[in-house]
Formats: structure tokens, C-alpha cells, sequence
């Protein structure tokens, strides 16, 4: 006699997991700890699950891990830090801009909201940056991080093109946020006017990093990065916690390089890098250029402002041949992180 139902199949007990995607990273003020919620792909039975995760501020231990509502996910989209130490989230499904709990990412009556679709033009944004004391809402929602005055009829301020597709967008101030992109490139932005002031990177970017997304530790000043990367082949986790002090000083600018024909008559580019002292792209800074004497030339762009990459350009026209002198100089001003 064979045994009954000897083709049933035993849902097993304990399940193996691999981390499929980070969906929101940030600092939380009032916990002072870093919070990720996280999507695993379960291997023996086939489903996934949702994690929250924390993890210890000042070194990045491990602190705890508990399941979390399927909402974190499947509603919220990129949560992060924002106006008085509140977290706030965009969503998959409708277009507003909300705070949230931290513990569940969820909207509850009497929190503050915003409806970006409203705005003429409307928008959609899957990142957003909150500062309600100066009213004003930086988001991406492709390749441009937007800046919108909210005190009265929204309206555009600027925009900021990205150098890579976004990782992730984090709020440091009233003034600023970070951005890195999900190649490791690491971007301080003033978003209030808006313009980049810094370039950098992840240490040793590995390329076969997921992504990257960044939070802001506005206790201790400091950028937490998480670097996913694909399970290691013994299925151990080879994901990176990361911590950057972004505190940079001017050291130096390279020399002025043509970078189109020089022929007399013809407007020639230079182009100059103010640089830091750990080798990144310094923005934000005027740079003044003048040619010196003996010189028979024109500048025609005495003065330039600092790129992403802390590029300026110089336009100088020889009216006849010979050799002429390019001098740059650039002009720091104090608290700007020089």
C-alpha cells in the first residue's frame, strides 16, 4: 500500500534569503540611528519579505532587524531626513510628498503634506528633500534635481542636472543635500539657489555594486553609504556600511589647457580645475583669469564659476600670433567649506 499523498509538499520552517533590493535609507533624528527597509527574495520557498533594519549611528553595528508591513514597500518610495528631524517619503501611487512614521513608514491624519502634481507644470518626483522653514522642496524625478519655492504659487527656482542616474538623495540642512548616483559618485548641492559645490566618490567603487544609497548624519555631520553588492557565492552577505566626512579644503588649481585650436582670430578655450585635498572636484567658487603682460590678446571671460567637476571655462581670442600669458585665480570665501 503506498502512503497517502506521498507528492505533498511541506512548506519548510526556517527560510534562506537573499537581499533583492534597499528601497529607503536614512538618518533618524529622534532614534539617532541609521534605518533601511529592505525586500529579500526567499530561495527554499518562493516568496519575499520585508525587513527593517538599524543600525548603531556612530560605527554602523548592527542594532536590530524586524519584519516590516508589506506597505514600506510596496506604497512608499524613497523615504529620507527632512525639516525638524521628521521623515518623509514620495509614493508609487499618487504624486504627494508626505511625512511618514519612521517606524512603519506610514501617513497619519494632521501630518504634513504636499501635492506636486498640483504645481503648474506638474510634477512627479520619486526623491524629495522637505525644508518647510524656508518652503522649499528639492526632487528628482529623472535626470534634473528641481528646486520649487513653496511660500506662495510654487514656482521653479533651478535645476541641476545629474552626472549619473540617481542612487539616492539625502538632506543635510536648510541649505543642503547630497546625492550619489548609483556608480558611487558622491555630489553636495546648494539647493537653495541651486548649485553644485562638490564632487567626489565612494572609495574604491566596486563594480559589482547594485546601487549606492547615501543618508546624513546630521548629529555628527558625517555621509553613511550603502553599498549594495551581490550575495557572495557561499551566500554570505557582501553588502558595506560606509561613512564619509565630506569636509574638504581648497589646495590648489591646475594649470590653464587649451582645448580647442589656437589659430590667431579665433576664440580659444582654457580650462582650469580648482581641486581638493583629497583629490575631488571643488564648486561653487568664482575663478578670475587675466592675461598677462607683454600681451597682445583679449580675455573674453575674465571670470568663470566652478563646475560639478570644478571646471571653469576662459574664452581668449590672439589677435595676432604669438605667445601670451593665462593666469587664474580663484576666490574662496570663508564657511563655504574652503
Amino acid at each position: 500500500m503506498r502512503p497517502y499523498n506521498q507528492w505533498l509538499v511541506k512548506p519548510p520552517r526556517i527560510y534562506d534569503e537573499s537581499l533583492s533590493s534597499l528601497n529607503h535609507f536614512f538618518y533618524d533624528p529622534g532614534a539617532d540611528k541609521l534605518v533601511g527597509y529592505a525586500v529579500f527574495s526567499t530561495n527554499a520557498w518562493p516568496g519575499w519579505a520585508v525587513w527593517r533594519y538599524e543600525w548603531e549611528a556612530v560605527s554602523g553595528a548592527f542594532l536590530n532587524r524586524g519584519q516590516a508591513n508589506i506597505f514600506a514597500i510596496a506604497w512608499a518610495n524613497h523615504a529620507g531626513t527632512g525639516s525638524y528631524g521628521a521623515i518623509y517619503t514620495t509614493w508609487k501611487s499618487g504624486y504627494v510628498i508626505s511625512q511618514v512614521k519612521s517606524s512603519n513608514l506610514s501617513h497619519a491624519a494632521g501630518m504634513w503634506e504636499i501635492d506636486p502634481w498640483s504645481w503648474n507644470p506638474q510634477r512627479i518626483f520619486n526623491f524629495a528633500v522637505v525644508n518647510r522653514e524656508n518652503k522649499i522642496i528639492a526632487g528628482v524625478g529623472s535626470w534634473f534635481l528641481e528646486t520649487w519655492d513653496i511660500s506662495g504659487t510654487p514656482f521653479l527656482k533651478g535645476q541641476l542636472r545629474l552626472p549619473q542616474p540617481l542612487g539616492y538623495l539625502a538632506y543635510e540642512d536648510r541649505k543642503h543635500c547630497w546625492v550619489i548616483t548609483q556608480k558611487g559618485l558622491i555630489a553636495k548641492a546648494n539647493y537653495q539657489i541651486p548649485r553644485w559645490e562638490m564632487l567626489s566618490s565612494v572609495q574604491n567603487p566596486s563594480s559589482d555594486a547594485v546601487n549606492y544609497l547615501c543618508a546624513f548624519d546630521t548629529k555628527r555631520k558625517c555621509l553613511a553609504v550603502f553599498r549594495q553588492r551581490p550575495d557572495g557565492p557561499d551566500g554570505a552577505c557582501q553588502c558595506q556600511l560606509e561613512f564619509y566626512y565630506p569636509l574638504y579644503r581648497v589646495a590648489g588649481l591646475t594649470t590653464p589647457v587649451p582645448v580647442s585650436r589656437m589659430r590667431a582670430g579665433d576664440r580659444v578655450r582654457f580650462v582650469s580645475h580648482l581641486y581638493g585635498d583629497t583629490g575631488e572636484g571643488v564648486a561653487s567658487y568664482l575663478m578670475y583669469g587675466e592675461i598677462l603682460e607683454p600681451a597682445s590678446g583679449k580675455l573674453l571671460t575674465p571670470i568663470s564659476g566652478a563646475e560639478l567637476n570644478g571646471g571653469a571655462t576662459f574664452r581668449y581670442r590672439a589677435i595676432a600670433a604669438g605667445m601670451d600669458t593665462l593666469k587664474v585665480s580663484a576666490t574662496i570665501t570663508d564657511g563655504e567649506g574652503a
